[in-house]
């Protein structure tokens, strides 16, 4: 081989690992990792969170609750210091929202959607987008001994929330599963498709809306298309 032919190999070699690595990176799904509340896990948690960068493009959030320094020098987003509009973005480019440490204040009011806090407000946002949210319940889920000891009206109000955010389609899962229930949802969001219907398409009217744009996947129905072309609303796929 002489010296233009090697020079040849050798550039198709560096465009070869480059478009390898380039798609690579386009197939690292978006995901948030939201640490907003003390954890007696802080080990486990930080090591979850070190997987998770590992396959996916993460963005980690902190609230007050959190120190930076326990995560040396790796980026994070302090969510005192952005903006509504900052975290909305976040919300629109992220696949999914993975809480590794929760705290009965996060339960109680993400049960009830009361958004007084940032890191509730994100989660409730996170919903109203359709994306799922997988949440750690090793500090909150009741253990054994709990379950022996606390006041039954205790167990019952505790269990009663936990099963309101499962009804709203949030995962709550041990730390120790975090990982394979994350990749799962991913795979089931991909495979939603979300259903237009004629309410959706009277609100938009009601908004003053003259077109819409439907989620990947989504599905029309006849009534909906039907009120679209009424209202004059353009249905963009």
């Amino acid at each position: 081989m002489d010296l233009s032919d090697t020079v040849k190999q050798i550039v198709q070699n560096v465009v070869e690992d480059y478009v390898k690595q380039l798609s690579q990176h386009h197939s690292r799904k978006p995901i948030t990792i939201l640490l907003g509340y003390q954890t007696i896990n802080q080990t486990e948690v930080l090591e979850a969170v070190s997987t998770f960068q590992q396959s996916y493009d993460v963005k980690i959030l902190l609230t007050k609750d959190w120190v930076p320094s326990e995560l040396n020098e790796t980026k994070y987003i302090l969510m005192q210091d952005a903006t509504q509009q900052e975290l909305m973005e976040i919300i629109n480019q992220t696949s999914i929202l993975v809480i590794p440490a929760a705290s009965y204040q996060l339960l109680t009011k993400l049960a009830l959607s009361i958004d007084d806090e940032a890191a509730v407000w994100f989660a409730i946002q996170t919903q109203l987008h359709g994306k799922p949210i997988v949440i750690a319940s090793d500090q909150v889920e009741p253990n054994v001994y709990q379950q022996i000891l606390a006041p039954p009206s205790v167990l019952q109000r505790l269990q009663g929330y936990i099963r309101q955010i499962q009804t709203d389609q949030v995962k709550w899962v041990p730390l120790r599963k975090l990982i394979q229930t994350v990749e799962q949802q991913l795979k089931d969001h991909e495979d939603k498709q979300p259903l237009i219907l004629g309410k959706h398409i009277e609100k938009a009217y009601q908004e003053g809306l003259k077109e819409i744009s439907t989620p990947f996947k989504s599905k029309v129905t006849p009534v909906a298309k039907d009120l679209a072309k009424e209202f004059n609303i353009k249905i963009n796929p």
